[in-house]
């Protein structure tokens, strides 16, 4: 599989690519604002991925964060394109010295390659009177950065939102902290949601205000559970329903059990 579907919104240009079509994880998308690329798609895409860079005479690069559907294809375009590829500091070392990459993730989006690209904190300037500025939101991985576009109220969310409802985490996320980055970015001002996985989200302010609010009740009630004696595995099953074959297939490294015994840490 290839190229899955495009979109053109307002002034920005989805590609939604992907080895496996069916669902949101294991597809993504990356967006264009003018020559400037935001996300580098899987490096089991680069064929698409490398056409798409010289059709549109893409000129930078900017990452949200480290994770290999998102920076996959840093490499590549570093040594084909030759041109600058903006993240955030926190990003560099993942980049620049690898980071373990699980099966089921070369699997479904490939091995990426290391690479250095260029620490920015600063607003970067994207013509048409547009900047972006980055905004820390950790919490699915400690590099995550939302990218604003003030003048347009666009916010680029990277693996931030995904979902209103998501049901899984990784055992390497950190849904509390991903809520206080999901109640920081609330300050700003955005109306359209531009997701890495689910694609644009026109309702995009109320659509993560909606994720927040269903994180906050899912952790009452797994709090109320918890302090009435149930264990981890009950509240999982009461909550959220059992593990499907999604658990199985990563290994239980995306598991429903993670989301709930990380919403539960507030009470250890």
């Amino acid at each position: 599989m290839s190229v899955v579907e495009t979109v053109v919104f307002e002034d920005v240009e989805g590609i939604r690519v992907g080895r496996f079509k069916g669902k949101i994880n294991t597809t993504c998308w990356f967006y264009r604002i003018g020559r400037t690329l935001i996300d580098t798609g899987p490096p089991n895409q680069w064929k698409w991925v490398k056409n798409f860079i010289e059709e549109r005479q893409i000129e930078r690069v900017v990452i949200t964060h480290h994770h290999e559907d998102h920076s996959g294809n840093g490499a590549r375009i570093v040594e084909e394109f030759k041109i600058p590829i903006y993240a955030p500091p926190s990003s560099i070392p993942y980049l620049q010295n690898g980071y373990k990459v699980h099966l089921y993730r070369q699997v479904v989006w490939g091995r990426p390659l290391n690479f250095k690209a260029l620490p920015t904190t600063v607003p970067l300037e994207v013509g048409e009177g547009m900047s972006i500025q980055l905004i820390p939101t950790p919490g699915h991985s400690e590099d995550m950065h939302c990218l604003l576009i003030p003048e347009r109220q666009w916010l680029f969310t990277g693996d931030l939102f995904i979902s209103e409802s998501p049901q899984y985490a990784r055992v390497d996320e950190n849904p509390l902290q991903e809520m206080e980055s999901i109640r920081n970015i609330l300050e700003h001002n955005f109306r359209i949601l531009f997701c890495g996985h689910r694609g644009v989200v026109e309702n995009g302010y109320q659509a993560l205000a909606a994720k927040l609010n269903y994180l906050q009740q899912l952790q009452i009630k797994a709090e109320f559970l918890y302090q009435n004696g149930h264990s981890l595995n009950e509240i999982t099953y009461k909550l959220l329903g059992k593990e499907r074959g999604l658990s199985l297939i990563t290994g239980f490294h995306f598991t429903k059990k993670n989301l709930i015994k990380k919403l539960l840490e507030a009470e250890s």
